[in-house]
């Protein structure tokens, strides 16, 4: 008897532990098939030809004297290239006086992403580049012109140290001379397909190459909030779909979609304002973001998107806005409706010296458009 009682009791302490643990153990988080880019990727020149013909160009050919003569001035010391390879790359500058004036270089592959998503597109005679202009203490500190010749290589044009005032008019001059060299096929059109970004994808202002990114397709939004959040986390067009009549009314036009895994984004070519935004069972719950137990944030508040609650904050230096709200009426429970608004540096404007914050009046628009995405997708039976 003694036997079966112990067994018993060891019976129910083990019931008993399985239910506390079935009540206090929080359900597993849903699970959605991983999205993935489907636009098909386009094809980059032929790498192994691309070498040779930059192996065989003489870079000191692409600094033109004849721009130099028309743009010298009343100086008559004399010039000088010289070629040089530094880090395994060959260059050549343009000295006088013992100063470079202009330098042209092969450019490390792994700085090429940053030139395109940093610099304006400019016309080079017919040829494709990008300019990039840096500032500092309000003035022009120096220009450099990218060419790309594959998607990755580029040879760069860059303003030297004893140029007058960094002209990147004198630099334009000299890259649209050197640019006219270069093999015709190794040029691109000012609109040709440099890159392995996709239509609007290239003005994302992200360093990924184009791999994880296509520009947003149509896809219908389901009804329910239940059934949005599920969709869109299985499927980054559904969260563009939810977003875009609202983000093009408010921001405008120029505004395009782009699906990435776990996110839309809504990005414009000048990259003056980015936005992230999002509607998905995957993620946190709002209230994990008001919470902010590591102080990531600041000034956290409460706030009510027609009828569904949620939370706006910033970021520690001002840098970005976000607002989430929650599409099933708790902010304490998981799945969420998000938008983050990031202003970004002009394209081709290096501007160090000023630090881009979040606006009053984007502020006011991403409210807005919280409150018309809630109304539209997320009111009544949950």
């Amino acid at each position: 008897m003694k036997f079966r009682r112990v067994i018993l009791g060891a019976v129910l302490l083990g019931l008993l532990t399985g239910c506390a643990e079935s009540v206090d153990t929080p359900p597993p988080p849903p699970q959605f098939p991983k999205w993935q880019p489907k636009q098909p990727r386009p094809a980059d020149r032929d790498e192994k030809a691309v070498d040779a013909a930059l192996a065989t160009l003489d870079l000191c050919e692409l600094i033109d004297l004849a721009v130099y003569d028309r743009r010298r001035g009343d100086v008559t010391r004399p010039v000088e290239r010289k070629a040089e390879v530094k880090h395994g790359r060959k260059q050549c500058s343009l000295f006088r006086g013992g100063y470079d004036l202009i330098s042209v270089r092969d450019m490390d592959p792994s700085h090429l992403v940053l030139h395109r998503v940093d610099g304006t597109v400019i016309d080079l005679g017919g040829v494709k580049g990008y300019q990039t202009e840096t500032r500092r203490m309000g003035g022009l500190d120096g220009c450099e012109i990218t060419v790309p010749v594959s998607f990755e290589r580029a040879i760069t044009f860059e303003i030297g140290r004893a140029s007058r005032g960094k002209d990147c008019g004198l630099l334009r001059d000299f890259a649209t001379a050197g640019a006219a060299k270069l093999p015709r096929d190794l040029i691109y059109p000012p609109d040709g397909q440099d890159s392995a970004r996709v239509g609007a994808c290239a003005d994302w202002v992200s360093t990924e190459e184009g791999e994880t990114c296509d520009p947003a397709v149509e896809v219908e939004v389901p009804t329910g909030a239940e059934a949005v959040i599920a969709a869109g986390a299985a499927d980054p067009n559904v969260e563009c779909a939810v977003f875009r009549d609202a983000v093009r009314m408010a921001f405008g036009p120029d505004f395009a979609p782009i699906a990435t895994p776990g996110s839309c984004y809504f990005v414009e070519p000048k990259h003056r304002l980015q936005i992230e935004a999002g509607a998905t069972a995957n993620g946190g719950a709002p209230g994990e973001w008001h919470a902010d137990p590591n102080k990531t944030y600041k000034d956290h508040q409460l706030i009510t998107f027609g009828e569904s609650p949620g939370v706006t904050f910033r970021t520690q230096d001002d840098r970005e806005f976000a607002l989430y709200a929650s599409p099933l009426g708790n902010i304490d429970v998981r799945g969420h409706v998000r938008l983050r608004i990031v202003p970004e540096h002009e394209r081709g404007i290096k501007d160090w010296d000023r630090s881009k914050v979040v606006s009053d009046l984007d502020v006011g628009k991403a409210l807005a458009v919280m409150d018309f995405v809630m109304a539209t997708h997320f009111r009544g039976p949950r």
